[in-house]
């Protein structure tokens, strides 16, 4: 309380005696106690209304020590054991939890990073990936609004990710660097470039990158690649002296159908250290032919090239452009395209039905649908003689297979006829129309299953520049070709005959990567089912060994993850609880593991981000 405020209720109260003794004291003749215990009663009556006018206020003020927080955060990767400091990593760590100054300075937060943060004290080194990048994005996050100098406890080696040495915390980082910072003799393969599928009786391309870092002396090396014990491609080098890289490229058969796995190997140094990255596992799933496509217009457009190049982005795919005048037969194809029909497609659409083969048909500007309405019974559009700009956008209730929101509603917009469409069968809309600002539940792609097969149908001309527009914003036209494809696959296809479809699976994975295995479940009525409890159980062909695990419902699909399997080969069986229904395949993890490639401490790139963020590297 500040010295006026004291002033006044001094003030106040010798008012308030003043006045209570006027009233009751002050030639008050009377000897009785009455007029004291009134003037009493006065006094504090008045005393009390004329502090309530000055209204003071009491504060109290308590003085707490809060310490800054300090970010210990220590790499969890398999790397860290494989250049044997997992010992010392614990007793840094243990060393500075037990720090007495240190605790009466700081409050100290534990977490292990691999892929991901955690928070825990727990340390196992066997998580085959190291994401550096994310993981100091991750700590930012969590004290973005406080200062918390971090403390990273790392070999330096990365393996996914964004590069680390440029990122720029908000807090200051110390990194203690773990391993070895002196650079030995090595030779190793650093990457195999392959394709996922090769034709039957093709020959497929394979590049390989060998890279020397060497110690003053050029040295010969041999490349051999094996397949089940049998050497079937060798080259032999000449390697400089010092970080002298070779690119190989070479061809091998495909002579029959399936997965074939091949080890690549080079030469062992005499003093390598680390022999393991001289090895290199990889295969490829063989196929006996494309999937062929046919596309029928009678017009030229930007959107039949697009379709084209985006359908054959998968390789099993090839298109074949047609006019509806062209005398060609729909038994070589699993699925036929129709490009703004008119009179000219009626044998075509003759052809359609007799045949009852999968179709897509695209409308627009040049589409006669006075004809359309008459050729086919599952859609009809009244239109009237003007056009109109459509907008996407994503229904994200569509079930019928696995898509996703690539961007739809920042696309441009299609042309078509202005009209309300209307659907004689049951549809799936998978993208609906928006005119201007205003949005509707009027289909723009709409999927449906008539009598045992399936079509489609895409209310709308220049969606070749959705191709466009997703590689400027993608960099890539990968994206747009994944949606695209998503379709192809679904409508190139028999009607689904099974209650749980894989959708997506590789049929090779590496043991540093997590295996995805993506399903979808339904009910007799083949509609989606997301009540079903789905299990996968794994059995490693060699040893046996079998491991169960649950899927878990995500959006419109089921997904399981399963990371540090061994490697071998695999089968597995996806079994429904509810309808008793299951599905068997395989798949195989090879021996190549990125956290071995490497034995040495990334030094350089550890200081750099050390300078990078104002702080300064130290070692155990």
């Amino acid at each position: 309380m500040s010295k006026s405020v004291v002033f006044y209720i001094l003030l106040v109260a010798i008012i308030a005696v003043l006045f209570a003794a006027f009233q009751y004291l002050y030639k008050n003749k009377s000897n009785g106690k009455n007029k004291y215990v009134l003037f009493v009663l006065r006094f504090i009556s008045f005393f009390s209304l004329l502090l309530l006018l000055i209204n003071p206020k009491f504060t109290k003020q308590i003085l707490t020590n809060v310490k800054p927080k300090l970010v210990i955060l220590v790499d969890d990767s398999n790397s860290i054991q494989k250049i044997k400091q997992s010992t010392l990593v614990k007793k840094t760590r243990d060393k500075i939890k037990n720090n007495k100054e240190l605790k009466d300075k700081f409050q100290l937060d534990f977490y292990t990073f691999s892929e991901d943060v955690m928070q825990n004290d727990t340390l196992r080194f066997i998580k085959n990936n190291t994401n550096i990048q994310q993981s100091l994005k991750s700590i930012n996050a969590l004290y973005k609004k406080t200062i918390a100098p971090i403390i990273l406890l790392s070999d330096g080696n990365q393996t996914i990710g964004v590069d680390y040495v440029n990122f720029k915390s908000k807090q200051t980082i110390y990194p203690i660097v773990f391993g070895d910072t002196v650079t030995y003799q090595d030779l190793k393969i650093t990457q195999i470039n392959v394709n996922k599928y090769a034709y039957l009786r093709h020959r497929f391309p394979v590049e390989a990158f060998i890279l020397y870092d060497g110690n003053g002396k050029n040295i010969n090396a041999k490349l051999k690649v094996a397949k089940n014990g049998k050497v079937v491609f060798t080259k032999n080098m000449v390697l400089k002296d010092k970080n002298d890289a070779k690119q190989i490229t070479f061809y091998l058969p495909a002579n029959q159908v399936g997965m074939h796995q091949y080890k690549a190997s080079v030469t062992y140094l005499e003093n390598e250290k680390n022999k393991i990255n001289n090895r290199y596992d990889f295969a490829i799933e063989v196929i006996d032919e494309q999937s062929k496509i046919v596309l029928v217009s009678d017009i030229i457009h930007p959107d039949l090239g697009m379709l084209k190049k985006a359908i054959e982005s998968n390789k099993q795919r090839k298109v074949s452009i047609k006019k509806p005048t062209d005398n060609f037969s729909f038994g070589a194809y699993q699925l036929v395209i129709l490009y703004q029909p008119n009179l000219k497609f009626k044998t075509i659409f003759s052809k359609l039905e007799s045949t009852n083969k999968n179709f897509l048909i695209f409308t627009g500007s040049k589409t006669d649908w006075n004809f359309l309405n008459k050729s086919q019974k599952y859609f009809n559009k009244k239109v009237i003689n003007k056009t109109e700009d459509y907008l996407a956008n994503y229904n994200p209730s569509y079930v019928t297979f696995q898509t996703e929101d690539i961007g739809f509603n920042n696309f441009a917009p299609v042309i078509d006829f202005f009209g309300d469409v209307t659907f004689t069968i049951p549809y799936n809309t998978l993208l609906q129309q928006q005119i201007g600002n205003f949005p509707s539940k009027k289909p723009l792609l709409a999927t449906f299953e008539p009598n045992n097969r399936r079509g489609a149908v895409f209310l709308g001309e220049n969606s070749w520049r959705w191709r466009m527009l997703s590689n400027v914003e993608k960099k890539s036209f990968q994206t747009y070709d994944s949606y695209i494809n998503k379709l192809i696959q679904y409508l190139s296809s028999n009607k689904r005959s099974k209650l749980i479809e894989v959708i997506s699976k590789k049929t090779f994975y590496y043991a540093n990567e997590t295996v995805k295995i993506v399903v979808q479940a339904y009910d007799a009525n083949y509609t989606f089912d997301a009540t079903a409890k789905l299990w996968i159980t794994l059995t490693h062909k060699k040893t046996k060994k079998q491991k169960k695990y649950p899927f878990a419902l995500q959006n419109n699909s089921f997904e399981v993850k399963i990371a540090e399997l061994k490697t071998g080969n695999y089968q597995y069986k996806i079994v429904s609880e509810l309808h008793k229904n299951e599905v068997h395949g395989n798949f195989t993890i090879l021996n190549y593991n990125i956290e071995q490639q490497v034995l040495n401490a990334n030094k350089k790139s550890l200081n750099q981000l050390a300078i990078n963020n104002d702080g300064k590297v130290f070692y155990p």
